[in-house]
């Protein structure tokens, strides 16, 4: 009411001034618009005509003024509700995969993507629900098209790759994420991916060296020992790659003396010893080995080297050190109680293995080891017994895996299965299941890493 009052009364003013003005210059002013035309009229009347012409240009500014942000609200209203709208597609859609209905999935995402055609959230969950449903060459095709719409974006080449190991083309999927790390040199899935798809395609030091950048960037304790772990594994599998036998013992001797406790590096070294014709620096790399706690490649290589020959008393001797440093490991007992069946002295292993104890007694190579003592005793019933508790006991390999249960019947550092280092045990030795506390100190964890995607 005020404002209208004070409005009012300026007018009112003005009026009277204009008034008071045309009062005082009553003659007419000539006002010359252009070189042939002019305007003949008081002076007053000339300057109210200009001010309402100022008054008319300032409110058509205000109209225009007004327009526009009423048309930009009106679209920013607009690009709101379709910016909700598609989120709720998008939400609906991620729902709808975790659920497992990828064709309601697809069509919901598709809808969204209509609402936005750049939004790579969407898009990267579009191509997901194929890849999920390890539909790969159709993943492929949606990752492909969408390099036309957003270029290379280091996401994109990441699924890409994902959708190309799924057909097993490793060597694009390892162009590919080559491209993702140089467009983001820190990221960790891609220095996961590119890892794993290097190892896929036995490229271990570029493996390694992937590793290696992506251990800068882990700083959990947990996390961080596990990454050094599946490091070692990494640069073990690099040594045994390397042609030249020379340089393959001086990396395996690096990576020893790096880790002391990394078996697969001791059994390694001593093989590429032997194949240099060094068996006594293996015998001694060996032996240290066990020293230091090595269970499962070391003893069996170094019996293959010493048992049958002139330096069969070592092995004995070991074994004999073995059992009197540790008598509560049982697997040391059942290492040389097989050495004492093999040498004949069937009464020294059924007294090694009567001192066996719990959970090596329930092991199938346990009762393997006592149907044998048995059949050489002439004692076929007990011998019948013993070997149906080792048949009861699944014994079919000399050594399994502990990560994915494959069996051999020689010990390898490597599982080719899981792609797990240091994994394989003996028969002799009690696994974790068992609950043998010695032997989980003194065995190294095996170093896991995840299968590509076609074996998901």
């Amino acid at each position: 009411m005020l404002r209208l009052t004070a409005i009012l009364a300026t007018i009112a003013a003005a009026l009277v001034g204009f008034g008071y003005l045309f009062y005082l210059n009553p003659a007419p002013v000539t006002l010359q618009l252009s070189r042939a035309t002019q305007w003949q009229a008081p002076l007053p009347l000339i300057m109210l005509a200009a001010f309402l012409v100022g008054v008319a240009l300032m409110l058509a500014f205000s109209l225009v003024r007004a327009g526009k942000h009423a048309v930009a609200g009106w679209r920013m209203q607009r690009r709101t509700r379709r910016a909700r709208r598609q989120q709720a597609r998008k939400d609906l859609g991620l729902g709808l995969a975790w659920l497992g209905e990828l064709e309601r999935s697809r069509a919901t995402l598709a809808r969204a993507l209509r609402d936005g055609p750049d939004d790579l959230a969407a898009f990267l969950l579009f191509a997901r629900t194929y890849l999920e449903e390890g539909d790969f060459r159709r993943a492929r095709a949606v990752l492909e098209e969408g390099f036309g719409r957003r270029g290379t974006d280091p996401k994109l080449l990441l699924f890409l790759a994902e959708a190309q190991r799924g057909l097993g083309e490793i060597p694009a999927a390892i162009e590919s994420l080559e491209r993702a790390r140089r467009a983001d040199p820190a990221s960790p899935r891609i220095l996961t991916a590119l890892r794993d798809a290097y190892a896929a395609a036995a490229r271990w030091t570029d493996a390694a060296e992937a590793q290696e950048a992506l251990l800068m960037a882990v700083h959990e304790p947990v996390a961080r020992e596990e990454a050094e772990r599946r490091l070692m594994g990494l640069r073990y599998q690099a040594a045994l790659a390397t042609p030249d036998q020379t340089t393959r013992v001086t990396a395996l001797r690096a990576l020893l003396r790096a880790h002391p406790d990394f078996e697969p590096a001791a059994v390694s070294l001593g093989d590429a010893l032997l194949e240099t014709g060094q068996p006594r620096l293996a015998e001694r790399v060996w032996r240290r080995a066990v020293g230091r706690g090595a269970r499962s490649g070391v003893l069996e290589r170094l019996e293959r080297l010493l048992a049958g020959g002139p330096r069969v008393h070592r092995l004995e001797a070991l074994t004999r050190r073995l059992v009197r440093r540790r008598p509560a490991d049982g697997t040391a007992r059942l290492f040389r109680a097989r050495q004492l069946i093999r040498a004949g002295q069937l009464d020294a292993a059924a007294s090694e293995l009567a001192q066996v104890g719990a959970p090596w007694n329930s092991l199938a190579s346990y009762h393997a080891l006592l149907g044998e003592v048995h059949v050489r005793r002439g004692s076929p019933e007990d011998a019948v017994t013993a070997f149906r508790q080792a048949l009861g006991a699944s014994a079919l390999g000399a050594f399994r895996c502990e990560v994915c249960g494959t069996q051999a019947e020689e010990w390898r550092g490597h599982c080719e299965r899981c792609q797990s280092w240091n994994s394989y045990r003996s028969s002799f030795e009690a696994g974790t299941s068992a609950g043998a506390e010695e032997t989980r100190q003194q065995a190294q964890l095996p170093v896991p890493v995840l299968p590509a995607p076609a074996a998901r």
